[in-house]
């Protein structure tokens, strides 16, 4: 006896493919929305800077998934906007360290608050059943999100 619990239905093929064209289009146009004068790959770095703390450019390239002469590079554009310092390490001076400035605390600020913007503006467009619709959905994604 097959178990169909663990079968990808045609179903369940169509809504996974609609799920992801939909999810990488809201998140471009967020991303238009939204960085002003910085690249996707600033904004991204940035914020994965500051959820690191004070990563050093090998732990910042692994976690963006890029190559380290491309992280050297990124991390100079945004040093000399403010964005980003580096720091030389404690335990070992050969180390660089980056941090992110109080203006790249600003600029995600900024990055963070417009997308919420054009978001409460996209959601108050929808009537009263959309939008709670719309909250389970959020509670939906969350879940997919986290469950593994």
């Amino acid at each position: 006896m097959t178990s169909t619990a663990h079968t990808s239905t045609d179903l369940d093929l169509d809504v996974a493919a609609r799920l992801r064209t939909a999810v990488t289009r809201l998140n471009r146009r967020l991303r238009q929305q939204s960085l002003g004068g910085i690249s996707p790959a600033q904004a991204s770095m940035l914020a994965m800077a500051d959820r690191l703390g004070t990563p050093t450019l090998g732990e910042l390239a692994k976690a963006e998934q890029i190559q380290p002469p491309t992280t050297t590079r990124l991390v100079a554009q945004m040093e000399d906007a403010g964005l980003l310092a580096r720091l030389t390490d404690e335990k070992d001076k050969r180390v660089c360290r980056v941090e992110v400035t109080p203006a790249g605390r600003r600029e995600l600020k900024r990055i963070r608050n417009e997308k919420t913007a054009y978001l409460v503006d996209r959601l108050e467009s929808l009537d009263e059943s959309e939008r709670l619709r719309a909250v389970e959905l959020v509670e939906l994604l969350e879940r997919l999100e986290h469950d593994r």
